[in-house]
């Protein structure tokens, strides 16, 4: 990539304005980022970052029409290209186009129709990703569960929705089983991993994992089930943008599960937000997607806006995050999109030791946060193995399709979560209100995006608390997150709200402050702050530090910890010190890979501090 991601050979008429009125402002000696400025900038009006996009990309509009539609689109010239890649596999666009149309054929044959739900249980598969864009070609809605959650948890999203239709993973289906009893559930269509892989692999893994279900009469194998739809030839609904792609749960760490309903035009918008990064992604490259598909992440980033690129999506099914490096190294992907603890991992991997890693372009971390000393540890691995580019970051919610802001290629800050994508407003405002905070100033991260959900499934109240429709007319989502936004228009996250540790006094403790200095500490590899609770007062919580050392650490724990109460004292407010330290071999991780808080503070006892 060039120098700078975005920049254009001249730069935007609006930009050019701005600096020359900045320039005149600094003569005078103002400063946007002092509260005592007279003339206080926003960052809904200034847009500062703006000036790191092209032109042409600044005023694009999404394409009208479905998700599948603008996959066709954007590959019609290109259908040999490989599209996806399965354990050594290749489908090309032409494959996957084929695929999708039997699909919906076969969907259409057991009477799925616009406006169904169909409830999909399963990690990533090819045959997952067909029944995506087959629902989305027939105007229904997939309802996404992850496989690892109990029956009663499967039960609860199949009657949330009410769904007709089942569709599951052979390894889960006695869960499934149990769960869509009693419920509305008519027909279950069960896949198993073998039924894409390779010949040779698909006799291996079915003799090394035999399938032992006994199925009820109203189950079909994925075979028999693609069979049924022979004779069908169904045609596209007409487009709506407000239809219903899919519903993915919130929930993970805090907070009670909520379905998020995004669109198509949520995901082809998200798939123009990254079309403005075009010199770092380019039609053919590799994509390694280890994100699952029950999240907005992994579906949003890790299939449609690859495919709508014309790049070539290679799926693993159930990463093993130890074999990450090799896969890596295996498969040579040019982008990944991920989270923290995958780069903390792939720094740490002996295998990666004195490899040449110069073929990646573009390795993504979001979804939870990343402290400043782990992202300086993974670019320091990144430099010294080749690559040109450090870590790229982001942040959103699964509210905003996963997207909101970007870092990457030169275009980056240290600790920051990136500049807003291009047709996406950031701005900080008030906690909780619609009064928007000056340029510097801290509050709550509110944004303004195409790429913003159409609600939560059965849930107007609590759409209504995130979604708020402001003075200036335009949809706002209030993400409970508290930041700022600098100068230039990079976005610094600070902490989760429902993170934020909150004292007897009434002080607030956000774990970032805490994480970013003791991760800079040369004997830890990943640390976590959760909140425990006060002994010395009836109220209030204390902050509490878990330890995971570096592998290569010599230092006893003691003297560490010695170290890290002093680096604290030097460096933090008094009201700041944690009160304890914990040292443990692994960080806890929710099923899509981010640390799981809430396990972290259950696992505190009154011996700990």
């Amino acid at each position: 990539m060039a120098s700078c991601l975005f920049c254009l050979p001249q730069t935007l008429r609006r930009a050019a304005d701005l600096k020359r009125e900045k320039k005149k402002k600094v003569k005078k000696g103002f400063d946007p980022m002092t509260e005592t400025t007279k003339q206080p900038v926003y960052a809904s009006k200034a847009k500062p970052w703006l000036k790191y996009y092209e032109e042409k990309y600044i005023h694009q509009t999404v394409p009208e029409c479905s998700a599948f539609e603008l996959v066709c689109r954007n590959n019609e010239r290109h259908l040999g290209d490989t599209a996806l890649e399965y354990y050594g596999r290749k489908f090309s666009y032409a494959d996957l186009i084929v695929q999708v149309k039997k699909t919906a054929a076969a969907l259409q044959a057991l009477g799925v129709k616009k406006g169904d739900i169909i409830t999909v249980v399963s990690v990533m598969t090819p045959e997952v990703v067909y029944t995506f864009y087959a629902a989305d070609l027939l105007g229904a809605t997939l309802n996404l569960v992850d496989p690892r959650y109990s029956a009663e948890g499967i039960r609860e999203y199949i009657e949330e929705v009410e769904s007709r239709l089942l569709i599951c993973l052979n390894v889960v289906y006695p869960r499934c089983h149990q769960a869509a009893k009693r419920t509305s559930v008519e027909r279950v269509v069960v896949l198993s991993p073998a039924d894409s892989l390779p010949l040779a692999k698909a006799v291996g893994y079915k003799l090394t994992e035999p399938d032992k279900n006994r199925y009820a009469s109203n189950v079909l194998r994925w075979k028999d089930f693609i069979a049924a739809g022979k004779g069908h030839s169904p045609a596209a609904v007409p487009y709506d943008p407000q239809h219903t792609c899919v519903v993915v749960h919130t929930g993970g760490t805090t907070g009670s599960p909520k379905g998020v309903m995004l669109t198509d035009y949520c995901f082809n918008a998200l798939a123009q937000e990254f079309a403005a990064q075009s010199r770092l992604f380019h039609r053919g490259q590799k994509l390694l997607n280890v994100m699952p598909p029950f999240i907005a992440y992994g579906y949003s980033c890790g299939i449609h806006m690859p495919l709508v690129m014309g790049l070539h999506v290679i799926i693993i099914p159930n990463l093993d995050p130890e074999k990450l490096g090799a896969l890596v190294w295996k498969y040579k992907p040019a982008h990944m999109f991920g989270v923290p603890t995958h780069y903390q991992q792939l720094a740490a991997d002996p295998l990666l030791k004195n490899k040449d890693l110069s073929f990646i372009r573009n390795y993504a971390a979001g979804g939870d946060s990343l402290s400043l000393g782990a992202e300086q540890t993974v670019n320091r691995f990144l430099k010294a193995h080749g690559v040109e580019y450090p870590l790229a970051k982001g942040y959103g919610m699964t509210e905003v399709s996963s997207a909101a802001t970007i870092a990457a290629g030169n275009v980056t800050k240290p600790g920051s979560v990136g500049i807003p994508m291009v047709n996406t407003v950031v701005s900080i405002f008030e906690p909780g209100t619609e009064t928007e905070l000056p340029i510097g100033q801290r509050g709550e991260i509110c944004i303004c995006t195409p790429t913003v959900m159409k609600g939560y499934y059965n849930k107007p109240e609590e759409t209504d608390m995130i979604l708020r429709r402001h003075a200036d007319g335009q949809i706002w989502a209030h993400t409970g997150d508290v930041g700022y936004m600098d100068e230039d228009g990079f976005v610094y996250l600070d902490s989760r709200i429902k993170r934020m540790i909150i004292r007897h006094d009434g002080f607030k403790v956000f774990p970032s402050m805490i994480e970013n200095v003791i991760s800079r500490h040369p004997a830890v590899h990943q640390c976590s702050v959760v909140g425990c609770t006060d002994k010395d007062h009836v109220q209030g919580r204390l902050p509490f530090v878990y330890v995971v050392l570096d592998p290569e650490g010599d230092k006893k724990k003691r003297q560490i910890v010695r170290e890290l109460r002093q680096l604290c004292k030097e460096e933090l407010p008094e009201y700041v010190q944690p009160v304890g330290y914990k040292f443990i071999s692994e960080m806890p991780l929710t099923p899509v890979g981010k640390v799981d808080y809430r396990k972290l503070e259950e696992e505190i006892t009154s011996r700990d501090y």
